[in-house]
């Protein structure tokens, strides 16, 4: 499993360290929502429950679990007062931020962490469209929003590039695009191929399509936060880099200081890219001990 990732040797800064948290199984992580407890209470319950759990760093009211904790099955997750997510895919929900009474677009939402993360930073106020091309995946997207009491949710089904909907009429929209998934590598091997050039390129094009299409529906001045699970430049700089400048910057992310990350890189092969991507951020699994994943904030110009 290993080499398939040597490609990448030249951009991560410490190799050997890489290779051995890809060697060890991923973390499990949990976090509490307040929309129907208080944290405090949560707080008790989690230490009752699981005197090992271990809160995160870089984020209140979440811990790192033991690895024979069973969290779905603990009555706090049937109730809806914890949510069970890898600890780097919490960030990208961090990263869009919404308020309170906002209009947010969630265009790749399934299956419903991040769209349970914005709906708490809104207080569950607002008007928060989750939007999901794969039929096959809206139950449990549906079913996620109605555990965790969400109210000011809707789920569409619709391919995200050619979602029907006014131009400019978001604040903040998500692009969790889909990708070749190589950060979540230490959750499972079995049935995992690596991605050859065609099915990289195929989803590139996807890619391109959905920002282009986020930043459409977003108001000029508003924030679209494009993320993916993988490590490939092509998909995650790359992408950025089909951005006409003259339609989007590419903003600073402020990041806690206990979470380790990396900037993205200029350049790839002979792929000079827009100097503002170096404002992405990378998010290797030795840094912090948890998936790969990637995250830029555009502001819509």
């Amino acid at each position: 499993m290993l080499d398939r990732f040597k490609r990448y040797q030249p951009i991560i800064d410490d190799y050997d360290a890489f290779q051995r948290a890809l060697a060890t199984p991923l973390p499990r992580t949990i976090w509490a929502s307040p929309l129907k407890r208080s944290l405090e209470h949560i707080d008790q319950e989690i230490r009752a429950l699981c005197p090992e759990a271990v809160p995160l760093k870089w984020r209140r009211h979440a811990w790192r679990l033991p690895p024979d904790a069973r969290p779905g099955a603990w009555l706090l997750h049937l109730l809806g007062t914890i949510y069970v997510q890898e600890e780097a895919a919490m960030v990208a929900g961090r990263v869009v931020n919404p308020r309170p009474g906002e209009r947010v677009l969630d265009l790749c939402a399934a299956p419903g962490g991040k769209s349970v993360q914005l709906a708490v930073s809104m207080a569950d106020r607002g008007q928060l469209v989750l939007n999901e091309k794969s039929f096959g995946r809206l139950g449990g997207l549906r079913g996620n929003i109605n555990r965790m009491g969400i109210t000011c949710a809707t789920v569409n089904h619709d391919d995200g590039l050619r979602l029907k909907l006014p131009d400019q009429l978001f604040d903040r929209v998500l692009v969790d695009a889909p990708c070749t998934c190589e950060g979540t590598s230490r959750k499972s091997t079995k049935g995992r191929r690596t991605a050859d050039s065609h099915d990289r390129n195929v989803l590139v094009q996807i890619q391109v399509g959905l920002l282009r299409k986020a930043l459409r529906l977003v108001k000029p001045g508003g924030t679209v936060v494009y993320s993916t699970c993988t490590y490939a430049p092509e998909e995650n700089e790359g992408v950025l880099n089909r951005i006409g400048t003259e339609v989007a910057m590419i903003e600073p992310i402020e990041l806690p200081s206990t979470l380790r990350a990396t900037a993205g890189i200029p350049s790839w092969g002979t792929t000079q890219y827009r100097t503002d991507v170096q404002n992405s951020v990378r998010l290797w699994p030795h840094q912090n001990d948890t998936g790969g994943f990637f995250i830029a904030k555009l502001r819509r110009l």
